[in-house]
């Protein structure tokens, strides 16, 4: 069979090549955006949709003019997953595919490529696959009688003539293929009666790149591609997976911030003063405004959190760029500090991050600084009972309330009530180590933490943990839970989003999760990060203030319990006996919202094997004494028995 490669001179060969390296290109850009936009979307639908609104609303009333005047300079355009530059690539992507898709099918070039070469005797001869030779001779005998050269007209035209008879010769080799058996067997061989044809492929570059004229420019652009762009694009990347960590941090700035833990020393006191001096040491800050030293940052860190002005319009919109990168900083010296199980540091910079969101300094009272219209200089100078928490503040009624902040707007003081009212806070129920499957942990057993709380507001009474049952603070038995511990965890709503009016950049909160020894209070592990929490309960009505005493008439059902699994990084002990574990729950973003306990894991020996035997055969010798009662006793004593277990269970609750 010969072969025959020519260039595509008449453009019919390209698109086919073009169109494939777009579809290569555009289908996987498409299918990451539909994920992001789903995931999106799915996102929004599961956070808290009252908590968005209200905090969202909220947050917006009380943003100060430069801070929304620099959000909506600053804040990055590609925050709408609609409105962004691969929505825009993807466009652009399908309505060049789209044309080139119009143009094969326009030109015909697809059928007749398909049909290039392709010879169907039936179909020349006007048959169907099943005719008999009878009707191939009578089709055949037809069709000579219309294309024979000597039946043609004398008045055709040469072209109509030299058509007739090339048709004639198609329609001699169609009836020769069906009924001649060596021209068959060419025909069903090699699919055509003349035996092997020519195949011929075409080249899939245009003819402009085919003119001698353009040679020049495709050497230059090849040379360009492979060695100046490539390379380029390549150097790019990997001088930015070399320059930034995992997490986003500058690598200049991990280091700097692991001398300072190096150079720590325990005498000294950790401040979040102290954090604030080692971020101000960020390389970040320093590519943003070059020339400039750590002091220079450290300055406009203190009076954004004092809340002064730095001296300038463009001093006050630098600082809220150092703030806005600030988030990331915190995150980087969070993981620098599990890098060195520092735990008193990692608090510190988890309370830093409070104040960096809030705008406010570290203090005892910070969980009322954090509120709206709040007056400092009056709240200090009326201060009475040494009110210092969220939860001190609602034992007196609103107008009380309204005296000690220093607020006379009563629309005011109810913005400041519902931010207040919708921080929530962790009331601890219970904390278990849990092995999946065992009722215990056993030496070299992966168990996890599993921590059962009560999301609610600072305004409600607290609710004794007698007063839920315990099937709602178990952890579930089945299988699938078993399986994966912690699937039911991303089921959860996401957190709705933050009343952090200062902070440039809209925010989540969040709670950082530490577990640390408690002999030597040593982190253990890297930080678990809590995002997806129900916040169902802070719309109940339990105000401490109208509730003096929970009732009989309470339902623990209307309550949801939420669980806090965290996954251990290493197994449990070999030896038997208890280790002190301190596990630090600590919000991101709100001051009071934190939760801090000590749990002891009580590692003991597995069951024995003789043990284990015993108690299966006492099993199964109840079992049969049960099944023998059971079979003597009547209808009477059964509805006795029911009605003991009733009885029993009432006793219980």
């Amino acid at each position: 069979m010969a072969l025959n490669y020519d260039y595509d001179e008449s453009s019919e060969t390209w698109p086919f090549f073009l169109l494939t390296v777009l579809l290569m290109a555009v289908l996987p850009l498409t299918l990451l955006q539909l994920r992001a936009l789903f995931s999106s979307d799915s996102d929004s639908n599961n956070s808290s949709s009252a908590e968005e609104s209200e905090l969202s609303s909220l947050s917006k009333k009380y943003t100060p003019p430069a801070t929304a005047d620099f959000a909506a300079k600053f804040q990055h355009k590609g925050t709408s997953v609609l409105l962004s530059l691969r929505s825009l690539l993807c466009l652009v992507g399908w309505l060049a595919i789209a044309f080139l898709v119009q143009r094969i099918s326009a030109s015909g070039i697809s059928g007749s490529m398909s049909g290039a070469g392709a010879f169907d005797p039936y179909e020349i001869l006007g048959i169907s696959s099943s005719a008999s030779d009878r009707d191939i001779k009578s089709a055949y005998r037809k069709l000579s009688l219309k294309f024979h050269p000597d039946k043609l007209p004398k008045d055709l035209t040469e072209a109509a003539k030299t058509a007739m008879e090339e048709a004639f010769v198609q329609i001699s080799k169609a009836y020769e293929a069906l009924t001649d058996e060596a021209v068959k067997e060419n025909y069903l061989k090699y699919g055509h009666p003349d035996g092997p044809q020519t195949t011929s492929h075409g080249i899939a570059l245009p003819s402009l790149l085919i003119d001698s004229r353009a040679s020049l420019v495709l050497v230059v652009l090849y040379i360009a591609s492979f060695v100046v762009i490539l390379p380029y694009f390549v150097a790019q990347w990997w001088n930015r997976s070399k320059m930034y960590t995992r997490g986003g941090l500058h690598v200049k700035t991990a280091a700097r911030f692991a001398s300072c833990l190096v150079n720590y020393k325990p005498s000294q006191v950790v401040t979040v003063d102290m954090i604030v001096h080692w971020l101000s040491r960020a390389e970040e800050f320093r590519i943003l405004f070059p020339g400039h030293e750590p002091l220079y940052f450290e300055n406009l860190l203190q009076d954004y959190l004092h809340g002064r002005d730095s001296g300038s319009a463009k001093e006050n919109e630098a600082r809220l760029r150092c703030v806005a990168k600030c988030h990331t900083l915190l995150h980087g010296m969070l993981e620098v500090c599990c890098g060195f199980r520092n735990l008193e540091i990692a608090i510190a910079t988890l309370d830093t991050f409070k104040c960096i969101v809030q705008g406010v300094p570290m203090s005892r009272d910070a969980q009322i600084m954090q509120l709206p219209n709040v007056d400092a200089a009056a709240f200090h100078e009326g201060k009475v009972d040494d009110i210092c928490t969220l939860g001190k503040l609602f034992t007196y009624d609103n107008d009380k309330i309204g005296k000690i902040l220093g607020i006379k707007d009563a629309d005011k003081l109810k913005d400041t009530l519902d931010v207040a009212a919708a921080i929530p806070h962790l009331q601890l129920l219970r904390a278990d180590f849990v092995v999946p499957g065992e009722e215990y942990v056993t030496p070299l057993s992966t168990p996890y933490i599993a921590i059962k709380v009560l999301v609610r507001s600072a305004m409600h009474r607290v609710i004794p943990t007698d007063k839920f049952p315990a099937e709602m603070l178990a952890e579930p038995q089945d299988f699938e839970h078993m399986k994966n511990p912690f699937a039911s965890m991303e089921k959860q709503p996401v957190l709705p989003t933050s009343y952090a009016p200062r902070f440039p950049v809209p925010r989540r909160n969040a709670w950082m999760c530490l577990l640390a020894l408690q002999k030597d209070v040593r982190i253990l592990q890297t930080p678990y990060k809590l995002e997806r929490l129900s916040l169902a309960n802070m719309h109940n009505h339990l105000d401490k203030r109208t509730v003096a005493k929970l009732g009989p008439d309470f339902d623990p059902h209307q309550w949801e319990v939420a669980s806090i699994r965290m996954p251990l990084g290493q197994q449990a002990p070999q030896e038997v006996g208890a280790v002190h574990m301190r596990v630090v729950i600590k919000a991101t973003d709100y001051f009071g919202a934190d939760l801090d306990l000590t749990m002891t894991m009580d590692v003991r020996e597995p069951p024995r094997v003789d043990e284990v035997r015993d108690d299966i055969y006492a099993d199964d010798s109840d079992d049969g004494d049960d099944s023998e009662a059971d079979g003597e006793s009547d209808d009477e004593d059964s509805d006795e028995e029911y009605t003991d277990i009733d009885t029993d269970t009432d006793a219980e609750d």
